[in-house]
Parts: structure tokens; C-alpha cells; sequence
């Protein structure tokens, strides 16, 4: 018996063999590949490096069914499902090509967004029922006639799926789409035959199925991705959707579990956050499971490693496992699963570094009243801009690696600074043939992030800390701990290249009394010293995450921000999810603070004019870091007439990924 023996068995379903019951789940729309130039190649090898990764199958992203009332997001102009010829044919023909090529089963995903979609005029949104949208947008109730043309939709595009070469479909169904939509009590009122019951509600979710199935044939893949819930209050409920999934039972092939709204992603666990557990839909999926007798079930949310991956197959949970996000952390998860090499694979932190997300808490703003540009705006929200990973600096669009040919010889390399972008950069220069030293001045390698050690909240990311350094003590690496590389010790080394990563340092605000305060980071270290009421002076990133672990381990805590929003410096999911845990652990917030003094007994503060004093049995401060920019240009001007590179926090303090990223390119660059 194997590891994982459930989740590398076989399964044929019409025909068509997946040799392993992993399904890599959409990410970025299908019809970038038409309108973004600049990515097309890398959109491709985004879904090919998957298959190629061992995957059972691959799908897509979506694509609307029509740029009419069910247009999304980047679609510029039509595209002929009945035209099977021609630039969009091929360019779509391209994504079956590749993911068949090795031997994974591909899926073309598609959908209609219902009454949330972009239609713009003279268009407009339909949906089972009238109303006008929070955008002021009016949405048309839809009639028969309008159901028959979405049918005819459906059959177009699934035959085009066909002579694509496609091996089935995936139809998008959940997140608040169509199909959710007139099942879900929430936005289906209607008193015809297709409102009331549930028999009448999946009465036009039923026709689209079957209108799919004529064009996609009788022996290709269905797979129907739905929400499990609603997530929101007098909406759909798992009890509904399992009546459903009940009445659609072997109508198709896969029923795919998801979660949720795509507006309300966060709050609805559309996408899951690192405070969530990992599988959030398993339970829903093993209910329908139970439920259904002719259907097979995959489920998908948060789901990391091939060791859950087995668990639910083997206690028959779900027959597939559906990853998102973590086929960009790491498209050969199936390979190094299957190859014995579990512990190489880079598992999804569920950070959003590739996927941000829009404004859900009440608390957030548009990044444009942030202070960015639109034009910064949309580079951030552009598919060009998505699917980089934090982790993975291979991942991303306007990339790639072949851009950077393999070096003529090896060359010494000293690498200053033992952080994830110094780890990253041993990795990448190891793994092209150089000959590594990295020197780091603490006894231990990891750098700002050793603090995951401690901070349950960020298991993930010390799996990953700890992969990095894995990886190099494996790599035939020279690491000198407890080393303080100076000018003189870089002179000794007489490397080919140097690159310096020596972070940043904790910036210490000018405050009276801020020397009785701790500093945010030496919270973890010193926790058996931290009173049971604490006041954070400092609500960015690093503030807002102490206070987390504080109020877990049940300090009453309270943040002192001078902005008019904490974690100012993040937006999107990954703050939404922040600042819900803040409220959820009942974290107070002073906005639109000042602290004017620490005392032993508290912090005096300013806010909106008024003198306040917050007592407290220990400050701790988090005011943010600042580069080593001296330390590491004093280090470079000793390298004389070397090839050298300055990466991550001692250029500019940024997250994980910008210093991992930073590493990897320059270790790219030593030729």
C-alpha cells in the first residue's frame, strides 16, 4: 500500500480515464488568451505545466456564454461558438492541445453570471427575478423566451467545446451565477413553475444541463461547479443544495462543491483565508455525496496537501479533490505527491498575493481613495497582473524563465542574509550550477518570518519557511550561521557575484516612553512577559497581526492607528479577512489616533481633538521597518568590480513574495 493510494486511483467516466482523482480548478479567464496579448503564452503554460504536473484533469478558467446579458469580466467583443475556424477557435482549440498532450483530461469552463454580470448597454443583466442592483443597474426578469436563447447558448458553446477537442466542460453554476440563482430562495421569487418549490426552481437549471449535454455529446464530461450556501442570511442553505443535487443526479458527471458569492468572496468563503480550515466545503460535499447515487462529488476550498487530499477520498468525502490557488504555489503537486516527494511541495499560504480581491469590509476603500492612480488601479486588478504567487516566483505573466539563459560556467556566489529572499536566491543559483555561500549573522536561518514558528495563524507560511530551508540544506549549500559578513569578510570571499539580503530593522518612533514599550516581533519570543491587557501603538500589516495572536492566546488587546483604517497598507481579501478576525476577536480599534506618551500603566493618545488615556498592562509597538539600505550599500561599494544585487526588505520593506521574487531574479541574472 502507498501514501496515497485512493487519491492515484483511476476512474473512467465515459469513456475518458482521469489516472488520479486531482482536478486543477479555473484560474484567469479563458478569453485572456484573445484579448491579452502579452500573457497568451503564459496563460497557456499556466494550465499546461499543471497537466504536465500530473494532474488527473485541467481546467480552464471560464469564459461567458455569450457578450451579450451574460458578459463578464475582459470580454472586448463577441466571440462565434458556431464558427469553428479562425483565430478564436484556434486560440481556444490551443488550451485542449496543450493539457491532453500529458494525459491529463481538459475541460473548458464557461458561464453566465445571471443577474450579476457585466452586460454593457444596450445590454442588460437577467436574472429570475427584476430588480435594481446596489449599482443601479437594472436587472430584467427572465421569461421563456429569454431561457431558450440562454439554452441555445449553452448547446453552442459546449459543441464548440467539442470541436476543440475538449474532453468535457465544466459549467459555473455557483458564486452567485444562474443557476444558483434561481435555486437559491434569496434571489428567486417567482411564482410560476420555475419559483416555489424546489422541483420548479431547478426546472430551467435543468434545461441549461440538458442543452449542454446535446452539444458536448453523450460520451464527454459534465462537470457543474455550485456554491454549497449562500453564505448570507435567507439564502441558500447545504439542505437545498442537496434536494438540488438530488434532482440533477447523474444529469452530470461531476457535481463540484464550492462555496459562497463571488462579490462577497471573503465573507462567504468563495475563497478561503488563512484563519480558515482547510477544506471549508468538505463536510458540505460529503452530504451531498451521501446524497446522490449516480454522480461523483469534488470538492475544493483551501485543500494544500496530499495527505488531506487521501484522508477525503479514503473516508469518502468526495471522489476529487478540486485545487485552486495551489496550482500557482505549485503546478507539480501531483507529481511530487505520487513520487514519494511530499514534503518539495510549495503549499497555497492562501495570501491573495494572486488573486486580490475587491473591497468587502465595511472598514475598506477603493484603492484610488488609497491614494494610488488608476492607471496603479488597474495594473493591480489587470488578469496581467494576477496569478503571481508569493511562493512560487516561477508563477506569473510577462515571465519567463527561458528569458534568462543558462550561465557558460559556474560561478561563486556569496549570498548575505539567511531571510526567504536569501534562501530563494541559494535555491535558484544552486539549481543553474553555481557554487553557494550564504552567510547569515543569526544562529538560524528564516530571517523576520521565524516568528510562524509561534503564530498558529501562519502555519502555512512556516511550512513554507521551512520547505526554503529544507531545500537548501539539501542543495549542497555552504550556510555559515552566527557570521557577520562585513566589507572585510565580503573581500575574503572574493565571490564572482554577491547578493545582499539583509532585510530591514525595526523603526523606533519618537515617543516618550517608548523605550518601556516592546516591539511588535519580540511579542512571540516574550510572551510569558505580556500582561493580560495590551495596547498596540501602530494598526498597519504587522500591528494588526500581533494583536491576532495576542487576542488568541485571550489578551484583551486594543490598536492605536493614526490612519483612518488599520492595515491601510493592504486592501483587498487578504485585508477583509484581517480585519473579520479583528472583529471576531473582539480587538478594540482607536482610529484617527495619535499616541502623544507611553506610560507604565497605559498610553496617552489624541483622537479627533480629545486627550485619552487607554491603561494597559504592557504597550507593545509596531510603527514599521526601515531598510538596511546603508548596511547593504556599504557591502556592495566593498564588492568593487563584482556583479552585484540588493533584494528584498534592504531595498524597500514588502511582503513574502516581493523579497522571494527578488531572490529568485537575481539568481537569474549570475551568468
Amino acid at each position: 500500500m502507498g501514501k496515497f493510494d485512493n487519491l492515484f486511483s483511476s476512474v473512467e467516466i465515459r469513456g475518458n480515464k482521469y489516472r488520479n482523482r486531482i482536478i486543477n480548478a479555473p484560474t484567469l479567464f479563458a478569453h485572456s488568451v484573445l484579448f491579452l496579448p502579452e500573457i497568451k503564452e503564459n496563460v497557456y503554460r499556466m494550465v499546461e505545466n499543471r497537466a504536465k504536473g500530473g494532474s488527473g484533469a485541467v481546467s480552464t478558467g471560464e469564459i461567458s456564454v455569450n457578450a451579450q446579458e451574460a458578459s463578464c469580466l475582459f470580454l472586448e467583443r463577441p466571440i462565434d461558438f458556431t464558427k469553428y475556424e479562425g483565430d478564436d477557435f484556434e486560440a481556444i482549440k490551443e488550451y485542449a492541445t496543450r493539457i491532453k498532450k500529458h494525459g491529463a483530461i481538459s475541460y473548458l469552463e464557461f458561464c453566465h453570471e445571471g443577474s450579476r454580470s457585466e452586460a454593457k448597454p444596450p445590454y442588460q443583466p437577467w436574472g429570475p427575478d427584476a430588480y435594481v442592483r446596489e449599482d443601479c443597474i437594472e436587472v430584467k426578469a427572465m421569461d421563456k423566451d429569454m431561457m431558450e436563447k440562454v439554452c441555445k447558448d449553452y448547446y453552442n458553446i459546449s459543441k464548440f467545446a467539442r470541436e476543440c477537442g475538449f474532453d468535457g466542460i465544466l459549467i459555473h453554476g455557483g458564486h452567485g451565477f444562474n443557476i444558483q440563482e434561481f435555486i437559491s430562495p434569496w434571489t428567486n421569487h417567482r411564482t410560476d413553475e420555475f419559483g416555489g418549490s424546489m422541483e420548479n426552481k431547478a426546472r430551467f437549471p435543468k434545461m441549461l444541463i440538458e442543452a449542454a449535454r446535446k452539444g458536448i455529446g453523450e460520451d464527454k464530461v459534465i462537470e457543474l461547479r455550485i456554491s454549497a450556501q449562500d453564505g448570507v442570511e435567507g439564502g441558500l442553505t447545504i439542505e437545498d443544495t442537496v434536494e438540488f443535487c438530488k434532482l440533477i443526479d447523474g444529469m452530470v458527471d461531476i457535481i463540484h462543491v464550492s462555496n459562497g458569492l463571488k462579490w462577497a468572496g471573503n465573507q462567504t468563503n468563495t475563497f478561503s483565508d488563512f484563519f480558515d480550515a482547510h477544506g471549508v466545503n468538505v463536510e458540505y460535499a460529503a452530504k451531498i455525496k451521501q446524497a446522490v447515487t449516480k454522480s461523483y462529488v469534488a470538492v475544493i476550498g483551501g485543500i494544500n496537501s496530499p495527505e488531506f487530499a487521501e484522508e477525503i477520498i479514503a473516508n469518502k468525502k468526495a471522489d476529487f479533490i478540486e485545487l485552486g490557488r495551489q496550482g500557482f504555489a505549485d503546478p507539480e503537486f501531483a507529481n511530487k505527491a505520487k513520487n514519494g516527494e511530499e514534503d518539495k511541495i510549495r503549499r497555497c499560504v492562501r495570501c491573495f498575493h494572486c488573486y486580490p480581491g475587491f473591497c468587502e469590509h465595511k472598514t475598506d476603500v477603493p484603492l484610488w481613495e488609497k491614494g494610488l492612480s488608476k492607471e496603479e488601479v488597474a495594473k493591480i486588478y489587470s488578469p496581467a497582473s494576477m496569478g503571481e504567487c508569493a511562493i512560487n516566483p516561477n508563477s506569473g505573466f510577462r515571465h519567463y524563465e527561458e528569458q534568462y539563459k543558462m550561465p557558460e560556467e559556474a560561478r561563486d556566489v556569496l549570498i548575505i542574509g539567511g531571510g526567504v529572499g536569501g534562501l530563494q536566491a541559494a535555491i535558484t543559483a544552486k539549481e543553474r550550477g553555481h557554487n553557494i555561500t550564504l552567510a547569515e549573522k543569526t544562529d538560524r536561518l528564516g530571517g523576520i518570518i521565524n516568528f510562524t514558528d509561534i503564530d498558529a495563524d501562519k502555519k502555512d507560511l512556516c511550512n513554507f519557511k521551512n520547505l526554503l530551508i529544507r531545500e537548501v540544506k539539501e542543495k549542497d549549500i555552504n550556510v555559515l550561521l552566527n557570521t557577520n559578513a562585513d566589507e572585510n569578510f565580503v573581500l575574503d570571499m572574493n565571490a564572482d557575484a554577491i547578493i545582499i539580503a539583509v532585510g530591514a530593522k525595526t523603526f523606533v518612533p519618537k515617543i516618550p516612553g517608548i523605550e518601556t514599550a516592546k516591539q511588535a516581533l519580540e511579542v512571540y519570543d516574550d510572551l510569558e512577559d505580556i500582561g493580560e491587557e495590551v495596547v498596540i501603538v501602530g494598526g498597519g500589516l504587522v500591528g494588526c497581526e500581533v494583536g491576532l495572536y495576542l487576542a488568541a492566546e485571550n489578551k484583551k488587546v486594543s490598536i492605536v492607528e493614526m490612519n483612518s483604517m488599520m492595515a491601510f497598507e493592504t486592501f483587498g481579501y487578504y485585508r477583509n479577512a484581517l480585519l473579520d478576525e479583528m472583529d471576531k476577536r473582539g480587538i478594540t480599534q482607536y482610529l484617527g489616533a495619535k499616541c502623544m506618551e507611553i506610560k507604565k500603566d497605559g498610553v496617552c493618545i489624541i483622537q479627533e481633538g480629545e486627550e485619552k488615556f487607554i491603561p494597559c498592562t504592557t504597550v507593545v509597538y509596531s510603527m514599521g521597518m526601515t531598510a538596511k539600505t546603508e548596511e547593504a550599500e556599504q557591502l556592495a561599494q566593498a564588492c568593487k568590480d563584482k556583479k552585484v544585487f540588493m533584494v528584498g526588505d534592504c531595498v524597500k520593506p514588502g511582503k513574502v513574495g516581493d523579497s522571494v521574487r527578488a531572490g529568485y531574479l537575481a539568481a537569474l541574472q549570475i551568468n
